[in-house]
């Protein structure tokens, strides 16, 4: 039998632990704007979040829609996106959604990141309730998974999301989230054109030879710099 007071709890739990991650992340450009919380019609339990609209959509529909801009704004959207996450990270917070379809865009292509609900707060959630996309595993000699830390995948899935704004297109063309799962898992990574000015940059962070997002930032404006 549904149980819809079960579901209730548990959905209030995940705006509650949204709101609280918000909270401790502050105001930024490029996070969404959290407003404040609705309440349930008994006023004791937070039901939704009440958040800034987003008059473009998310940045995968917004490359599948849109003509691609100049290499130097795609590079200065990639910076945006990853200095924000830098910032996400000194707040104590991993994102675990590091997607451009949890991106979302302004007027300007400006960008704000949004999903909060499944990621990290250093000594309050230490548990990711949702990966990242996509997801990271890499294989051992005999095929064995490596464990890797939060912060690895994170900057993993990072590679991926400047493959996709660099390149902008999805990777690997339209296809289910399991599908591109399963072919990072197969060691077959999206494509990269040798155009593409930040092509070590991405290739660096499949290979996990990054610490944190700030020396991805460093790399990227320096690709800036000479594009």
């Amino acid at each position: 039998m549904y149980d819809h007071a079960a579901f209730a709890e548990d959905t209030s739990n995940l705006f509650k632990r949204e709101a609280a991650i918000y909270e401790a992340l502050g105001s930024h450009p490029c996070i969404l704007k959290c407003i404040g919380v609705e309440l349930m019609p008994d006023g004791e339990e937070d039901w939704a979040l009440r958040l800034e609209r987003a008059p473009h959509g998310n940045l995968r529909e917004y490359i599948g829609k849109n003509e691609s801009p100049t290499m130097t704004r795609r590079l200065q959207v990639a910076i945006d996106f990853t200095e924000v996450l830098q910032y996400i990270h000194d707040r104590g917070v991993i994102w675990g959604n590091v997607s451009p379809r949890n991106v979302l865009v302004f007027d300007d292509l400006h960008i704000k990141l949004c999903d909060f609900a499944g990621s990290t707060l250093k000594g309050k959630f230490p548990e990711l309730l949702f990966t990242c996309e996509p997801c990271c595993w890499v294989s051992g000699p005999e095929g064995d998974s490596i464990l890797r830390s939060m912060l690895e995948k994170e900057l993993f899935a990072l590679g991926t999301a400047i493959c996709e704004i660099t390149g902008w297109a999805v990777p690997y063309g339209p296809i289910e989230i399991e599908e591109r799962q399963q072919k990072l898992m197969d060691g077959e990574y999206p494509y990269i054109g040798d155009s593409n000015p930040v092509k070590d940059v991405i290739k660096k962070l499949w290979n996990f030879e990054y610490s944190s997002a700030q020396e991805v930032v460093e790399a990227l404006r320096t690709a800036l710099v000479d594009t």
